[in-house]
């Protein structure tokens, strides 16, 4: 399946009601003022409604996010790099479902598993190699690692846990886990919900010897922090309250579920990146670290953005993973190749040459340091 194919059955796939499209979120946002973007619903929350909690009207939307994860780009040179991206795309498949009231979370979490597992079988992954965590619970301060220390006992997440059986995924492959990749406890800067997370991986190697990829999250979000003192620091959150509005959905990494699907050795191989790969070679953490600038750059230029101190300095650590033979050139032919085999952003095309200007620039001025 080719990825444009896979990546319009996600967008198209019956949505929760009142779900409407939205444009992505740009890389450069207010919601993560010192990095770029690094999830799905947060900058449409600020936008639209100033806040994460609280909402005092739904908030149901669909769109295809691009994220870029600087804390990945130690990843790519290591052994697991080909599993992973700088710039890739989560999308939802039955829509973000934020709701004034809390809703009936046994019905809403059935849906969304259900959905789950129907396009896992409509691409061809049987319930066999779908295998899902949960949270296993416990006090905060152990779930977190002594992050957050105060009294507060987690139950476990045994509802996620029997909707995933119910659905026929056989029960020994739902695993729980005890940390944060299964309890969902951020802190963004403002109150941010809190919750349950479920990872879902997919068994790529065999029943004996099993390679995981994690291709989607399936989370919900049942607390509300208290805070001592100012709420924009997380060291001031001392207690959890039930949460009054109700937050569910479903996200995958769709080049993650295509190199799945199509049964790829790694992830540079998705149709789309092949082309670009095949010009670069093996060169993992310059071409990522190109392709992410060039989505950055596009997005700052052409929606008329401003970096801040912090995302400065991340593009300098870029502009540094670019190895020596990346001349103007040769930057522009890979560029090229990036924009064309990507027809769903059609800005890329337009700042190839930005792109490549802000890149010698800071390569200049880096080395006059």
């Amino acid at each position: 399946m080719e990825y444009c194919e896979l990546r319009d059955l996600v967008k198209t796939w019956p949505k929760y009601a009142g779900c409407i499209e939205v444009e992505r979120a740009p890389l450069v946002t207010p919601a993560f003022p010192g990095t770029f973007n690094l999830s799905f619903t947060e900058d449409l929350y600020l936008k639209e409604r100033g806040r994460y909690v609280d909402l005092d009207s739904d908030l149901i939307f669909s769109t295809i996010q691009t994220c870029v994860r600087p804390n990945d780009f130690e990843l790519l040179s290591g052994e697991n790099n080909w599993k992973y991206l700088a710039a890739f795309e989560m999308a939802d498949l039955t829509g973000a479902v934020g709701l004034r009231s809390k809703p009936d979370y046994e019905k809403l979490q059935r849906m969304l598993v259900e959905n789950m597992v129907a396009l896992f079988e409509c691409v061809g992954i049987s319930k066999n190699r779908i295998y899902p965590t949960y949270c296993g619970g416990g006090s905060v301060g152990a779930l977190t690692k002594g992050k957050y220390g105060f009294d507060f006992n987690i139950p476990a997440d045994l509802l996620s846990r029997n909707l995933f059986i119910d659905s026929g995924i056989p029960s020994g492959n739902v695993r729980a886990t005890f940390d944060r990749s299964t309890f969902l406890s951020l802190h963004l800067g403002r109150p941010t919900p809190w919750g349950y997370r479920c990872e879902i991986d997919v068994n790529v190697g065999s029943v004996q010897n099993p390679v995981f990829v994690d291709v989607a999250t399936v989370e919900y979000l049942k607390w509300n922090p208290l805070f001592f003192g100012d709420s924009s620091r997380s060291a001031n959150i001392v207690g959890l309250n039930k949460l009054g509005n109700g937050f569910s959905a479903i996200v995958f990494g769709l080049e993650r579920l295509c190199m799945v699907v199509n049964n790829l050795e790694r992830i540079q191989d998705v149709d789309y990146l092949k082309p670009f790969y095949d010009v670069l070679g093996n060169k993992v953490l310059a071409g990522e670290s190109l392709r992410a600038l060039h989505r950055i750059y596009s997005d700052v230029i052409g929606r008329g953005l401003h970096l801040g101190r912090q995302q400065k300095v991340k593009i300098r650590s870029l502009v540094a993973n670019l190895s020596t033979d990346l001349t103007e050139d040769k930057m522009r032919e890979l560029l090229s190749i990036h924009a064309q085999t990507q027809p769903w952003h059609n800005d890329l095309k337009a700042n190839i040459e930005p792109t490549i200007a802000n890149i010698q620039e800071r390569r200049r001025t880096m080395k006059l340091r």
